[in-house]
C-alpha cells in the first residue's frame, strides 16, 4: 500500500511540472506545448486521479461543462457527415477541455504549483516578446510568420495577453511595478508597431479598459479611459501597422459584397451567414463533429463563396457542428467562470475576469477553443485561477462541500 502511494505520488509531482512546464510552451511553441499536456495526461491517468473525475463532475459545475461540452462533441462522432477518422482529427483538438479538469485535479489544493504555472506563462510570454524584438532587430533570423515564430494572430493575443498581465502586476507591486510598466510599454510597440494581428489589437484595448475598471474608481476610471485614447491616436498617427490594419478593416466593411469579397473580413462575413444557415438546418444537436466544411461546401455549391474548414467564430462552430445544446454549454462554461471570480480575491480574481474576457472576445473573430494554442491557454490558464485551497473540508472552485 505504502509502495502504491508512493507511486501515485511520483505521478502527482511529474504530473504538476510538466502542466507547469506546458504553460511556459504555450505561447511559443506547438510542439512542445503539445507534448508536455500529453505527458500531464499520462502522469493523470497512471496516478489514478483520471478515475475521480465523474466525482469531480458531480462536485464542480465548470468541470461538469467543460467535460459535458466535450462528451456532446464526442456524441457528434455518431451523426457527423465526415468519415470517421476526419471527424477524429476534429474532436482531438478539443481536448483542452479534458485538460481543464485534469489541471483542477492535480493543482486542487496545491496554490505553490498553480503560481508557478502562471509564472511560466508570463515568462514564456515574455520569451514570445523577446523573440519577436530579437527577429525585427535582425538578431534573430526571420521565420515564415514575420517577426514571430507563431502566426501573427496568435502572437498579437499573447502580447495583448502579457500587457494584461503587466498590468495588474504593476497595480499588485509597490517594488517592481516601474518594470511590469516598462515590460507594458515594450510590450505594446510590439503589438502595435511590429505585429499585424488585429485581433490581439482588440484584445488588447479590452483588457486595459478592463484593468482600469477593477483597479481605480469610477471617475479615475474615465480618465484613465481618455488617457488610453489618446495613446492608441497617437498609435494610430505613428505606426503603419497600426493604421493600416485599422484602414484596411473600414474598406473591408465598407466594400464588403456577400459572396464575392475576398477580403479578411468580408469572407468572415459570408462564413458567418453560412454558419447561421446551417444553424438553422439542424439547430438543436447540429451536423456532427467535424462537419462544417462538409456542411459548408454542400450549402455555397454553384456560388462564389470561398470555401472554409470553420467559420472563424468559435461559438457559430460549436451551433453548426453541436446545435444550440452545445453553444448553451459553452456559453455557460464562460459565463460560470467569469461568475465565480466574485467569490475570489485580487489579484486571483481580476485575472481569470481577464482570461475570460480575452477567450469569449477572441472567439468572435476566430475559433479559439479550436485553435491549438489559444485552447491550451484558455483550458490551462483558466483552471489554475478557478482552484481554491482546501479549508477546514472539501473545498472545490470556490465551494465548500
Amino acid at each position: 500500500m505504502r509502495k502504491l502511494t508512493h507511486t501515485r505520488s511520483i505521478f502527482d509531482v511529474a504530473g504538476n511540472f510538466f502542466i507547469i512546464l506546458c504553460c511556459f510552451f504555450i505561447p511559443f511553441s506547438t510542439s512542445l506545448m503539445g507534448a508536455t499536456a500529453i505527458l500531464a495526461a499520462c502522469c493523470w491517468i497512471l496516478s489514478g486521479r483520471v478515475f475521480s473525475l465523474p466525482r469531480l463532475m458531480m462536485d464542480n459545475k465548470l468541470v461538469f461543462l467543460a467535460i459535458a461540452l466535450f462528451l456532446l462533441l464526442a456524441a457528434g462522432l455518431l451523426y457527423t457527415p465526415v468519415p470517421l477518422s476526419e471527424a477524429l482529427s476534429i474532436l482531438k483538438k478539443y481536448r483542452e477541455l479534458i485538460y481543464f479538469a485534469m489541471v483542477v485535479s492535480f493543482m486542487t489544493d496545491n496554490e505553490n504549483a498553480a503560481k508557478l504555472a502562471e509564472d511560466s506563462f508570463v515568462l514564456g510570454c515574455v520569451v514570445l516578446l523577446l523573440i519577436s524584438y530579437g527577429i525585427f532587430f535582425s538578431i534573430i533570423p526571420s521565420e515564415r510568420y514575420g517577426h514571430s515564430v507563431v502566426y501573427h494572430i496568435t502572437h498579437n493575443f499573447f502580447m495583448a495577453i502579457l500587457a494584461f498581465w503587466c498590468l495588474q502586476r504593476a497595480f499588485a507591486s509597490r517594488q517592481y511595478a516601474y518594470l511590469w510598466l516598462v515590460l507594458f510599454i515594450a510590450t505594446t510597440i510590439n503589438l502595435f508597431y511590429i505585429a499585424p494581428g488585429r485581433t490581439g489589437m482588440l484584445v488588447y484595448v479590452a483588457l486595459v479598459l478592463l484593468t482600469f475598471f477593477q483597479h481605480l474608481s469610477f471617475k479615475k476610471s474615465i480618465l484613465a479611459t481618455f488617457f488610453i485614447s489618446l495613446i492608441i491616436g497617437i498609435a494610430f498617427a505613428t505606426s503603419t501597422n497600426f493604421s493600416t490594419r485599422v484602414q484596411e478593416a473600414i474598406e473591408e466593411i465598407k466594400n464588403y459584397q456577400a459572396a464575392s469579397s475576398r477580403t479578411s473580413l468580408g469572407m468572415r462575413f459570408d462564413w458567418w451567414l453560412n454558419s447561421l444557415e446551417l444553424i438553422g438546418q439542424k439547430p438543436i444537436f447540429g451536423h456532427g463533429t467535424g462537419s462544417f466544411e462538409a456542411a459548408q461546401a454542400a450549402l455555397i455549391q454553384n456560388t462564389e463563396t470561398k470555401p472554409t474548414d470553420n467559420p472563424h467564430n468559435e461559438y457559430l462552430l460549436i451551433a453548426v457542428q453541436t446545435g444550440l445544446v452545445g453553444l448553451a454549454l459553452w456559453l455557460a462554461l464562460l459565463g460560470a467562470q467569469f461568475i465565480i471570480t466574485f467569490r475570489f480575491q485580487p489579484p486571483k480574481k481580476f485575472l481569470l475576469q481577464g482570461v475570460v474576457v480575452a477567450m469569449a472576445g477572441g472567439c468572435l473573430m476566430n475559433s479559439f477553443l479550436l485553435d491549438s494554442h489559444q485552447g491550451h491557454f484558455y483550458a490551462i490558464i483558466s483552471a489554475i485561477f478557478c482552484i481554491q485551497a482546501k479549508k477546514g473540508g472539501q473545498l472545490v472552485m470556490g465551494r465548500q462541500l
